[in-house]
Parts: C-alpha cells; sequence; structure tokens
C-alpha cells in the first residue's frame, strides 16, 4: 500500500508530525473543552492504538506535545515504539494547549450559543495570544532541529490549534501548501489526523504538505461542528 505519509530523509530540512489528540467523551457530546483537563474515551484509545500502528516504523528525534492529559494519552503508544525518546527528548508544555474559552468552557456548544450568540467562540484567549504561544514553541522546535540535526519530530495537540496555526502558518509566514491543498483544507481536523509541515533548516521557509490525514483510521473523516474546541 502506499502511504499518504513517509519520513523525511532530507537532513537539510525538518519534518513535523501533527497529531491532534483522540477523541475524548466532551467531543462525542459537543462540548467545549478548551483547557479542561479531559482525557480520551474509548474511542480514542483505539484511534490512539491506530494512529502509533501507522506511525510504528518511523523514527522521531524529538517530541512536543501538550500538557493536557487527552495529548499525554494520544501518544502514549507512539512514544512506546521510540524508546530512545528519553524524558530529555520529549517537551511537556502548556503552550500546545487548545485555546482557553473562558465560561464558555464545559458548556454544550447548543448552551453556548443559546447564552452568548455568536460572540461564544471569541470568549477566552484571544487569537493572536493562541498564536503568539504556539509559534514560541514552533520557533524554538525549528531551532533545535537544527542544532540537532532533527529530520522528523512529533508534536501532539489540540484541533483549534491546529487549525488557527496552519492558517497562520500560510498567511502570515508565508508557508506554501503540497498538491492537492488549497486553504479552505485547512479547517479543524479529525481525532488523531496527521498534519505533516516541513520546514527548511537554513531558510525557515516552510510547506504544509499534508493536512488532517486520516488513512489509519481507514478512510478519510472530517470534522462536522467547525465551532467545537
Amino acid at each position: 500500500m502506499t502511504r499518504e505519509i513517509k519520513p523525511n530523509e532530507d537532513p537539510s530540512k525538518v519534518r513535523i508530525f501533527v497529531v491532534r489528540h483522540g477523541r475524548t467523551e466532551y467531543n462525542s457530546k459537543k462540548v467545549i473543552q478548551g483547557h479542561l483537563d479531559i482525557d480520551i474515551d474509548e474511542t480514542g484509545k483505539e484511534q490512539a492504538a491506530k494512529v502509533a500502528h501507522y506511525l510504528e516504523d518511523y523514527k522521531f528525534d524529538y517530541c512536543v506535545t501538550s500538557d493536557l492529559c487527552r495529548c499525554i494519552s494520544t501518544i502514549k503508544d507512539i512514544l512506546q515504539n521510540n524508546p530512545h525518546l528519553t524524558k530529555d527528548l520529549v517537551r511537556v508544555t502548556p503552550n500546545m494547549r487548545e485555546r482557553m474559552m473562558g465560561p464558555v468552557q464545559g458548556m454544550n456548544i447548543v448552551d453556548a450559543k443559546e447564552k452568548y450568540g455568536a460572540q461564544f467562540k471569541q470568549m477566552g484567549e484571544k487569537e493572536h495570544e493562541l498564536r503568539g504561544r504556539v509559534q514560541e514553541e514552533w520557533d524554538l522546535l525549528v531551532k533545535k532541529a537544527e542544532a540537532e540535526d532533527y529530520t522528523n519530530v512529533l508534536v501532539c495537540t489540540h484541533g483549534g490549534v491546529i487549525t488557527s496555526f496552519s492558517n497562520h502558518l500560510y498567511k502570515a509566514k508565508g508557508y506554501s501548501l503540497g498538491e492537492g491543498l488549497q486553504e479552505e483544507n485547512l479547517k479543524v481536523p479529525f481525532n488523531t489526523s496527521i498534519t505533516v509541515v516541513d520546514v527548511d533548516k537554513s531558510t525557515k521557509e516552510g510547506t504544509i504538505q499534508k493536512f488532517g490525514v486520516t488513512e489509519h483510521l481507514g478512510g478519510h473523516f472530517e470534522v462536522k461542528n467547525q465551532d467545537l474546541r
């Protein structure tokens, strides 16, 4: 089988594999999570096992993950397949958390819309604040990849982060889109989907090669409600 995603063998670039966490009970019940520390459910565990199996032959040089348990749980099996990734090679940071959604965290999305109207999506952390903290981590990651000769790196984070920051990389940072990708594709990706970004270590130019790949789940899956976080 020809895979959509392959590891990078070009030492002049770092390939960053961005995995969204597995499904949580709040995802299934359409409850807004934000910074709430909700773990993955049974379906999420199955998804995590499948993405780990898909990536089992990939050797990652480094890992950056959100400190929320739904991300930690999602990459557990991937890390077990990469025993060389000792604690000093796994960065766990709140900078990769989902956007903090303020008073609507823990609310069903229907209730949030009824109480706050369309502005419920702007509650809590501002978009520029989210992008600022993620950009900080991204810059550190690329700098470290250059210094340590990393070629393949794993990142685990959240749907809102992936959507917001991918659009930021494309619109504000000049990253190009891989073959077949369009701006309209850069939306909230499915649970445990894989997004692949290549960055030139020297020029810092980047390309979003793949977005929201769910091949490991047996098909192409998309999030229907794009307001959920």
